[in-house]
């Protein structure tokens, strides 16, 4: 866990630092991504039953301002909306990458606040929920972006 510890402390820092200085941001991005992805899909834990006090609601709009701060050319970009159909006239939708990664960040402080406030399989069981039910997508959408950038 200190090893997932790690990459939400250096991902979740663009999201509460405006100006975190960094060369290369979209190449330290990508691994720090890569990273997360990988510890998701190794993630074990035990349900913990036990209650712990609400967790905090973390800002969605500041996340926002500090993410286009350190990012300022992110922004909309258009995707398949099902890569399983082969139509002639594909329905595409329109994604920001902005949105992306802060709610890849917001996802992460709360489960940082876990790790911090209640127990390990608790923060564990919110990290692999909240991936599977929301972060992942943003995930992949945005690695596949940041390779695209690069063409």
């Amino acid at each position: 866990m200190s090893k997932l510890k790690e990459l939400i402390d250096e991902i979740t820092e663009f999201g509460i630092n405006p100006k975190v200085e960094l060369s290369s941001k979209d190449d330290i991005l990508k691994k720090l991504l890569v990273g997360i992805y990988s510890e998701y899909l190794d993630v074990q834990f035990e349900f913990d039953e036990k209650d712990y006090k609400v967790e905090p609601d973390f800002d969605y709009n500041e996340i926002l301002k500090n993410v286009k701060s350190n990012f300022p050319d992110f922004g909309w970009y258009s995707s398949v909306l099902d890569s399983n159909k082969m139509e002639p006239n594909i329905e595409i939708g329109i994604e920001d990458e902005l949105d992306d990664l802060t709610d890849i960040i917001k996802d992460l402080l709360l489960v940082k606040w876990c790790m911090e406030n209640t127990s390990k399989n608790n923060a564990l069981w919110h990290f692999e929920f909240s991936m599977r039910t929301h972060s992942e997508q943003h995930l992949v959408n945005l690695l596949r972006r940041l390779k695209e950038r690069e063409e």
